[in-house]
């Protein structure tokens, strides 16, 4: 693996492995031909992984617990799960007969259709709910547009790119309908304190390597670090610092499983003052130094 896509899940992962029942023809989209199981892929998904492009994925029979940015969810059949650019994944159990069908594509493959405001909309959404439990008729009706896709690969025909693009965004365009009616339904629920972690999750997540004290993250929300962090134990039963802590470690678990980069390189990735003090911060943590972790 190339250090400079060290610990990224990218549609080059994808064409290296031929023997997968996928189509990856270009360096922008791949997609399942049929349901995958995911011991088939060389990915190591006990351990987490950052996509390096947007997944929209279709749990099509049995079971699991996946940790999408620090949340956990459940999945099992009609689930759809929708990460994001940079999202950290990691699945935490499975059941022998996971199945999964799935759409993976970068900013880029889409660049030239309408997208950008419901892409944004939908990302904003999926930081907040990353899987929809779906009813089997709704999870059917998506799912007929992704073999719609795979029927237009296997074709070799005019215009067959612009055609798979403009499927994809219909099947986008579905998916916000989806987040936009579940939303609506879920806002007037949601008190001003769990809105609070929500937006602190939001920021969490942008903002992880570069900064970790509770004074940023309550500014950033126009609180005093006290309420802040009062608010943040109250609704999550952690700590700011402790919220930090886990997406830290769980990006620098990430790099030592699925890179070849040095312990000082992930250091300065995350942004560390030297090797030496990610070592330690990773110990106290973790309980083994971060080449322990990484031999384990």
């Amino acid at each position: 693996m190339k250090k400079e896509d060290y610990n990224r899940i990218s549609i080059e992962h994808f064409a290296r492995q031929l023997h997968l029942n996928v189509i990856a023809e270009t360096s922008d989209f791949v997609v399942s031909k049929n349901p995958n199981v995911l011991q088939d892929h060389s990915f190591d998904f006990d351990y987490p992984h950052i996509l390096d492009g947007i997944a929209i994925v279709f749990c099509v029979k049995g079971t699991a617990k996946v940790k999408i940015n620090l949340t956990e969810r459940e999945v099992y059949e009609h689930t759809l799960i929708i990460a994001a650019h940079n999202s950290i994944i990691q699945i935490l159990e499975k059941s022998e007969d996971l199945e999964v069908e799935f759409l993976f594509f970068t900013f880029d493959f889409i660049s030239n259709i309408r997208l950008s405001t419901q892409l944004v909309y939908i990302i904003k959404a999926v930081e907040e709910q990353s899987c929809l439990y779906l009813d089997r008729e709704i999870f059917e009706d998506l799912l007929t547009v992704h073999r719609l896709i795979v029927n237009q690969y296997q074709k070799n025909i005019a215009y067959r790119e612009d055609v798979i693009k403009n499927f994809l965004y219909a099947l986008i365009y579905q998916i916000l309908q989806l987040y936009a009616t579940d939303i609506a339904e879920t806002a007037k629920a949601k008190n001003r304190k769990e809105d609070i972690h929500l937006r602190f999750m939001t920021l969490l997540f942008e903002h992880y390597k570069t900064k970790r004290s509770v004074k940023f993250y309550a500014d950033e929300l126009y609180l005093t670090p006290k309420y802040f962090a009062k608010v943040i134990k109250e609704t999550s039963g952690k700590s700011v610092l402790q919220w930090i802590d886990e997406m830290v470690i769980m990006a620098a678990k990430a790099m030592l499983k699925s890179s070849e980069m040095t312990v000082a390189q992930i250091a300065l990735q995350l942004e560390f003052a030297n090797a030496s003090f990610f070592g330690s911060y990773f110990k106290k943590r973790v309980g083994m130094t971060p080449t322990q972790y990484r031999e384990k």
